[in-house]
């Protein structure tokens, strides 16, 4: 679609009614907003898009909604709540900075985030290394390095830990093993008790 005809979808639908759609927006969200403005899938991108580049649509939505989007991004991480606000494509990057920001950093969703989902990045981490973890994390740019190390700190830890239970437990079985083995009665076997006349 060229800029003519997306100056035209924005002069027709939105123009003058940024603040009221921003509003629809948060209260009804997208689905129903399509339906009521009439719009196909091509002109309701180029009126998101608007609202979103020119006018923080995302940051108001989850500033509005701090618990929703927050609990939801401790549970889903960031893939999860970029398909939710539908940004996937790379050209959202930068908004969702602004979002990633305010939940995961400011709210303190990073390290819940974690905490929820430690042994799956535990995982990722051995398979995949830094780099990937980083990455799928959305902490790989310098200043999330402080973040990034708060997050080692938790995955080292709860390594650790799971290290310690694990040889904790292996110890035990084999402290409990010996008891038993200690506390067996030991007797001479009668050739009738193993089968031989």
């Amino acid at each position: 679609m060229n800029n003519i005809d997306k100056n035209l979808i924005l002069e027709r639908f939105v123009s003058g009614r940024e603040a009221g759609l921003i509003e629809r927006y948060i209260m009804d969200g997208p689905m129903a907003m399509k339906v009521e403005m009439g719009v196909s899938e091509a002109q309701w991108r180029v009126i998101f898009d608007y609202l979103v580049f020119e006018h923080n649509l995302l940051y108001k939505l989850v500033a509005s909604n701090v618990e929703f989007f927050s609990d939801f991004y401790v549970r889903h991480g960031v893939a999860g709540l970029r398909e939710l606000l539908d940004i996937e494509a790379g050209y959202y990057n930068q908004v969702f900075e602004a979002v990633f920001d305010f939940l995961a950093i400011a709210h303190d969703g990073l390290r819940l985030h974690i905490l929820e989902n430690r042994e799956k990045y535990l995982l990722a981490l051995k398979a995949r290394g830094i780099h990937y973890l980083k990455k799928i994390l959305n902490v790989d740019k310098a200043k999330y390095e402080e973040s990034w190390l708060h997050v080692l700190e938790f995955l080292l830890s709860a390594a650790c830990e799971a290290m310690f239970s694990e040889q904790s437990y292996e110890h035990g079985v084999r402290a409990f093993s010996m008891l038993v083995n200690g506390t067996r009665e030991h007797r001479a076997l009668v050739k009738h008790e193993i089968g031989m006349r």
